[in-house]
Formats: C-alpha cells, sequence, structure tokens
C-alpha cells in the first residue's frame, strides 16, 4: 500500500499535477541514531530553509518504505521514489562502477577514500545518467571490519564461519578466506546472529553499535576492509521539474552536507569504537601477518575481478588513483 501510494504520488509529480509546494519522501535503510540517517535529516531541513518551504523532504528512516538495498535504484530510477539514501554496492548490479566503494584493501584512510570518490565521481554521475537520477552527494561509511564470536588470526579460523556481507565484493572476500557470505537485510541481522543463522558480520562500528552486536559477537577486527560509500540519489525528472533556484539549493543544501558528514563519519568511527569496548567488545588491531597475507592475496583477486568486469573505466580510475 506504501509503494502504491508513492507511486502515485510521483506520478503526479512527473505529470505535472499537484500542489504549490512539492512534497519528496526519501528513503533509507539505516536507524535514525545512524549518522547517514542524521545527514539526509540535515539536508531534508537545508533544503527547506532554502527553498522556503517550497519543497519537503520528508525522511523515512528503518526501510520504512519497503524498498530493499538492490531495489532503490531502480525506484529512483522509475520515479516511485523522488530520492533516495543507498549503499552505492548495491546499486553494482545495475552498472559495475558501483563495485568500485567496496573493492577491499584499496583504500587504507579517510584521506585516500576522498581522493577516490574525486576521481570517480565523474564515473558514478555518468552512471546514475543512463539510470535516470542524479547524484546529490556521497558519504563513507567508517572502515569496514569483522565481528565474532572467536579471535581470528589465520584463514583457518574461518572455517565454519557464516558471516553476513553487503555486497557482492565482501561475499566473495569472506569465501576466498574460506567463510560464507550470507546476505541479509540489516533489520534482521540481530536475530540472524541470535538464531545461529550466521556468526559473524562484516561491518563498521558504527553499525556495531547500531545493532548492539557486543550483545552476539565478541571480537571486532579492525581490518579496514573498505570505506564503502553511501549515496543520495534523485530522479532526474523529479529534478528538472523544479524551479532552477530549487535546483540550486539542493545542490548547495548537498554540498554543505556532504563535506559535514565526511567529518561526521569519522568522528562516528571513533564515538562508536568507544561504546563497543564499554560494552566488552574486544577490539583487534594487531592482525596476524599470516591473515594480513591471506586477506591482501583475496582483495587482488577481486580487484582484478572487478576491473574486468568495469572495463576501460576502471583502469582509468585506478591509474588517476595511484598517480600514473
Amino acid at each position: 500500500m506504501k509503494r502504491y501510494a508513492l507511486w502515485l504520488t510521483a506520478a503526479l509529480m512527473l505529470l505535472g499535477f499537484g500542489f504549490a509546494k512539492t512534497k519528496w519522501d526519501l528513503h533509507i535503510a539505516w536507524p535514525s541514531g545512524n549518522f547517514h540517517t542524521k545527514g539526509v535529516v540535515m539536508f531534508a531541513d537545508l533544503v527547506g530553509k532554502k527553498t522556503g518551504g517550497d519543497l519537503e523532504i520528508a525522511v523515512h528512516p528503518g526501510g520504512a518504505l519497503g524498498f530493499k538495498g538492490q531495489e532503490v535504484l531502480g525506484a529512483v530510477r522509475s520515479g516511485t521514489l523522488p530520492i533516495a539514501e543507498l549503499l552505492m554496492g548495491n546499486a553494482r548490479g545495475d552498472d559495475p562502477i558501483f563495485g568500485l566503494t567496496s573493492v577491499p584493501l584499496l583504500v587504507a584512510n579517510y584521506d585516500e577514500a576522498w581522493k577516490l570518490y574525486q576521481i570517480a565521481k565523474p564515473y558514478y554521475e555518468e552512471a546514475l545518467e543512463r539510470h535516470n537520477a542524479k547524484l546529490l552527494y556521497a558519504v563513507p561509511w567508517p572502515p569496514s571490519g569483522i565481528y565474532t564470536k572467536k579471535m581470528l588470526k589465520s584463514t583457518a579460523d574461518f572455517g565454519g564461519l557464516k558471516i553476513r556481507t553487503y555486497d557482492a565484493n565482501s561475499a566473495e572476500f569472506v569465501t576466498l578466506l574460506g567463510g560464507q557470505g550470507i546476505a541479509i537485510p540489516f533489520s534482521e541481522l540481530y536475530t540472524a546472529l541470535s538464531t545461529g543463522l550466521v556468526n559473524g558480520v562484516l561491518t563498521s562500528t558504527q553499525t556495531g553499535v547500531d545493532a548492539k552486536l557486543w550483545e552476539v559477537t565478541n571480537y571486532f577486527h579492525r581490518i579496514n576492509y573498505a570505506f564503502p560509500l553511501n549515496m543520495v540519489i534523485v530522479n532526474k525528472q523529479a529534478f528538472d521539474k523544479l524551479p532552477a533556484e530549487e535546483q540550486q539549493a539542493i545542490l548547495d543544501a548537498a554540498a554543505e552536507v556532504e563535506a559535514f558528514q565526511w567529518k561526521a563519519s569519522q568522528k562516528a568511527d571513533l564515538v562508536s569504537e568507544i561504546a563497543l569496548k564499554n560494552h566488552g567488545m574486544q577490539i583487534v588491531k594487531d592482525i596476524t601477518p599470516e591473515l594480513q597475507s591471506a586477506m591482501e592475496a583475496a582483495a587482488r583477486k577481486i580487484l582484478d575481478k572487478w576491473m574486468a568486469e568495469a572495463g576501460p573505466k576502471a583502469k582509468e580510475v585506478l591509474d588517476a588513483f595511484r598517480g600514473k
């Protein structure tokens, strides 16, 4: 029913029917306390102020509108969703370029993550254009690590591990290390861990706090797997239909929030690690040489596969990133 109402509203808007003021419903999968959600609330507030209330963006956290990760770009493309926030890797099936953000061990810190984003951004924008969408801004998660009930020292410890992963790259990474990568929506994660459907998670410190993973796991291994990006995108027709001054207000608000949120991501990582420790989580930062070597070998295989899939543009991005 929610989806039908969204579709009807979007159809009327795209056809030019409606009201003096425009309202968009924004989908986001993460809970209200997550810094990504706080960012889109900030964005919506800024847009409302900059447009004098002529454009209202209603934020629906926790996946309340009923869309799963891999459905979101298609929903924006069709106009069912006028605007949405999603994990970029969830759109890899629509265009391989979106898999870049979660290639393992490619970037080591936030500065490198920002550099890669700036180089790849035109390619993301081009891909979204082909899907009737426009990129407004993107923000990284804190670096991904692995939560388990036992400490990981070698690939032998991955035997029998069923690890919740968040996209194709992360699932393959776990598989190459000897475990099993399983796709489970965030909303089902805690139950899956409690019932034994999975016994590990590859995700960030922030998600560990959101899901209270200290209640169902014991160790967080800081492997700095990747700094995966979330992006806020808008249906191109819905955007183009707005007056020029409202379009500019959206772009200005997006630039402000993007700058703020990159810093907020770093803060969220620090604050979340403290929260994990305070709840008894063991933070493992010294990865054994054996495991580090195995992870690097797995990362090279995934990078090679992604480059073959993405084609010449992949080499262009990586050459620019590596200064070639």
